[in-house]
This record gives structure tokens, sequence and C-alpha cells, in this order.
């Protein structure tokens, strides 16, 4: 009988920046998304468009949402879900069609407006003044209450910093052990991926300086616990109490509340709740007063299991736990399973679905010098490989023994600091990370099915010649010649995508009972 474990839901959340195909400038793409919006309903495909204010800023349909990250020079792409156990003939390589296609069209689209998609993971010559952040930034009322509220330096960010975000389906029984493991690895993923050695003009010394985003937006919060959850724990984590504690406990002051139907980046109304106290002291009272924050009016919120659910992006390390409950247990369930430790036969009772979201890997596309090589598998996986690495460790859970053999956890913080500045030339604690790298890769491929091993042919690619996307960018800057403003104008242009690779695969085409796209997945 086909399982999770076995058949896991897969997705991807693909974040891209844009870059205006001349000048290789930064490029505000909310144009597009009336193109995209025409072009899907010109095929019949059943699309409604994303508003914010009456504006258009995305397509959603049953398979994918196109839309906006933090701002209009860093789309997002929401594709899937496809696979899980009620479909054990889909697997990866659906999700690859899916990519191939969105990535297809968003290049034409892009392409009508002088602008495409860069294969970097940060625009590496974006400064970042205040007058830029105001006009780029995307008009989600969370943006202001993390900034004006919470002290946080929302517009590090606003360089087109992009990942690679994989999703995949997991047991609740197995939800901490896929999260240790997907964190454990995560050096790897940084140093495979790294993409980003430039930011604001200048060489930064890190070959994915887009990961210091968190060190520079938590800097002086406004409570001393958002330092903290931006970081490995100091342990694995135990089970989903020790998770849900570690999150949400202790001197986690609680994030501002989705009111009615909002999200937490939507675009309706959000409510601060007065002494902004943790989320496990929120739940635990039979109401709380707090205010509105677009008009300061007060409310009276009654806790509910859902406000957990809203509020489980409260961490930024390099893989959460995602959620959504079909039917929300009660309060009294919630905290008597939080006491007992059992909050995963909870979870596994009332959630329709749960996932491991992974953010570690920086954003990589196959731009020409990629397309041009002579194996035609390395620009077709280059999207692709943060998904099969994470599907393919969480299908060999014994990896992680394996792997905590070469990377002790002790060791994890400061790996993943010289992933970020080395790449593969770091060190994972007693050994390379090129070393630990290959021996993720080498697990993943086993977890895989033998259809889906063709998407590690880019990390494979990057292990044998040493060069990653970043070191790719450092050796072009260096031959090109000019002043510093005209190299790195020449590296953007260069990097972006002019044409999607195939994939080899053809995609499973799905009929009515398509499963419809978790809401979790586009929070």
């Amino acid at each position: 009988m086909a399982d999770m474990r076995t058949y896991p839901t897969l997705g991807v959340e693909l974040e891209m920046p844009i870059v205006d195909l001349t000048t290789g400038a930064s490029f505000d793409a909310r144009e597009v998304f009336a193109l995209v919006l025409d072009a899907r309903r010109r095929r019949g495909e059943p699309v409604v468009p994303v508003l914010a204010s009456g504006n258009l800023i995305g397509v959603a349909g049953p398979q994918v949402v196109s839309s906006v990250d933090n701002g209009f020079n860093n789309l997002e792409s929401a594709i899937g879900i496809v696979g899980g156990p009620d479909h054990p003939g889909s697997n990866l390589n659906d999700l690859a069609g899916l990519v191939q296609r969105e990535m297809t069209e968003l290049v034409a689209c892009l392409g009508e407006l002088g602008a495409g998609v860069a294969n970097l993971s940060e625009h590496p010559a974006t400064p970042i003044s205040e007058p830029f952040y105001q006009a780029m930034r995307a008009p989600k009322p969370i943006y202001d209450y993390w900034r004006d509220v919470r002290g946080w330096r929302h517009e590090a960010g606003m360089d087109a910093k992009a990942q690679n975000g994989p999703t995949t389906g997991v047991l609740a029984e197995d939800a901490v052990a896929a999260l240790n493991l997907a964190l454990l690895a995560a050096p790897a993923l940084i140093a495979l991926f790294a993409n980003s050695p430039f930011e604001a003009g200048e060489a930064t010394g890190c070959k994915e300086n887009r990961l210091r985003i968190w060190t520079r937006m938590f800097a002086e919060p406004a409570f001393a616990g958002d330092r903290t959850t931006h970081r490995p724990p100091v342990r694995p984590f135990e089970d989903m109490a020790h998770y849900l504690q570690w999150m949400f406990g202790g001197d986690r002051a609680m994030q501002a509340l989705p009111l009615g139907a909002n999200s937490y980046k939507g675009f309706g109304e959000l409510a601060r709740m007065d002494g902004d106290p943790a989320l496990l002291d929120f739940l635990r009272a039979p109401s709380w007063p707090g205010a509105r924050l677009c008009d300061g009016a007060t409310v009276e919120v009654t806790p509910d299991l859902r406000h957990l659910e809203s509020l489980q992006f409260s961490q930024f390390s390099d893989a959460r736990i995602r959620f959504q409950f079909g039917t929300a247990p009660s309060v009294e369930a919630f905290f008597d399973a939080l006491a007992e430790r059992r909050v995963e036969a909870l979870f596994s009772e009332h959630c329709q679905s749960l996932y491991i979201e992974g953010r570690a890997a920086g954003a990589n596309f196959a731009d020409a010098a990629l397309c041009d090589l002579a194996d035609p598998l390395v620009p077709a996986s280059v999207a692709m490989a943060p998904s099969a690495l994470q599907k393919g460790l969480q299908c060999n859970p014994d990896s992680f023994a394996r792997l905590s053999r070469l990377l002790p956890w002790e060791d994890l913080r400061s790996s993943r600091e010289e992933a970020i500045r080395h790449g593969l030339e770091g060190r994972a604690g007693p050994i390379s990370l090129a070393r630990f790298a290959s021996a993720v890769v080498d697990e993943a491929e086993a977890g895989l099915a033998p259809s889906e091993r063709w998407m590690l042919a880019y990390p494979r690619h990057v292990l044998r010649t040493g060069q990653t996307g970043a070191d790719r960018a450092l050796a072009a800057f260096e031959r090109a010649s000019g002043g510093r403003a005209e190299r790195l104008r020449g590296l953007v242009v260069a990097s972006t995508l002019r044409r999607v690779p195939p994939v080899p695969f053809p995609q499973i085409e799905w009929g009515a009972d398509v499963p419809a796209l978790a809401t979790a997945c586009v929070a």
C-alpha cells in the first residue's frame, strides 16, 4: 500500500531575481502578471487574478501560483502539489514538467517587457535606499509591522535575495526527524547552490551572501527572541513538542495575527496583541485584547489553534515544518498533547497536509553557459536539484545517522557559516564541505526513484568541477574588462535566461482529479 514515506507529496517555491535584459538593472516586474493571466486564460486554464487593493499582483491556478515574493523585482512561483500516496505513479518528474512550463512562460512574458530571470540568488549591484525599498516592496501589511513594531530591517532583502524552496510531504510522526535531517544537510545545499558573491556593486567575500540577510534583518529587534530562531537549535529537535516550544515559548513574542480569512502575508487586516505575549501564553488565555494595525481599533481575540496554524512561519532557519489543519483541534487538546509529548498523534488526526519546507538552497537557473554544456541533463536539472536532494534524503531516513558521523550537530552552526562564506572550499566540522556535500548527494540518490536521479546532474557537475554559481560569477567578473559597474552589468546580462531547457521525462497529464494546491504551500 502506498504511503507518504515512499510517495510524498511534492511542490516547490521558486524565487526569481528579475533584471532588465539590456542594462542588467533590477527590474520592477509587476506588469508581467497581466500577460501571464491573459496567456493562461487563452489556453482555457481555470485561473483567477491575485489582487491587492485592486491591483493585479499574481495569477493563481490549480497547480501554480505566480506572484511576488518580498518585492516586485523578486517573483515567486508556488508550484505543485503532485505525487502523494493517492498518486503513486506521480513523482518529481511531474513537478519538473510543471517547473519547466512555468519558467518557459515567465521567460517569454518577461521578455515582452524587456526583462528576464537572472541566474543569481541576489542582484549584485542594487543599492537599497528607502525610496527604492518603498517603491519596490510588495504591498503586504506584515512588512510594515516587522519594521515599525519588531524593529526588523526588512529592506535588507530588497535586492532580490532569492531561494529555491522544495516542499516535501511527511507523516506527522516523521516530521521532526525529517526537519533535523534537512537542517543537518543545509550546509551542503548552501555550498552547492551558492550564487551570490556580490552585493551593492561590491564583492562580499562570501559565496552565498544572500544568507547574511537574517543576521542583518534581526540585528536590533525589539524582542530579543527574534535573534534566535533563524539559527539551528543547539541540539536536534526531540519531537514536535520541543519544536513548537522552541518557536513559540519563552521570550518569543508572537507575531501579529491575521484577522478573518487573511494570511500573515496577505493583504487584509492584522492585529497586534497587547503586551506581545509568547504564542503559547496567548493560546492559554480565554481571550486576549489587541489592536488592529491599520487603525488602532480595539479587538478582543479568542485563542484558537488556527492562530498556531497562521503563525507557523515564525522561524527563519534553513527548514520548517509546515501544516494545514483539516479540522483544528481544541486548545485544550493541544496543550494536553504538548504536555504529554504526543503532538504527533494530534497532528496526524487533524492535519490535511504536512510537509517540510526547505530554505537553504539559493536560486540557480540554467543560463547560457550551462545550456551550452555537452551534458543536457546539467542545465535541465538545475532548478529541480534542491527538490531531488530533499526528497531523496527524506526517503532515506537512515542517512541522518551516517551524515551525523561526518558532521556532528555541534559543528552545524559553524559549518553553515563556512558554507555561506567559502562554499565548497569551507569546512564541515572535521571534513571539507565538498566531501560532506558529496555524501549528501550520494544519500539523496539512494532515496530517489531511478527515473528521478537525473535531477542530481547539476550538483554532480558542481562537485566534479568545483565550480558553484558563485565561483563561475567571480571568474566571469575577473575575466571581464572595464570598471566594476560595467563588469557587473555584463555579468548580470550574461546570466539571464534566454531559453528554458526541456526535461527528459514528459509530465503526466492530470485531469479533473488534480489535487488542489494546499493553501499552506503559498503562504
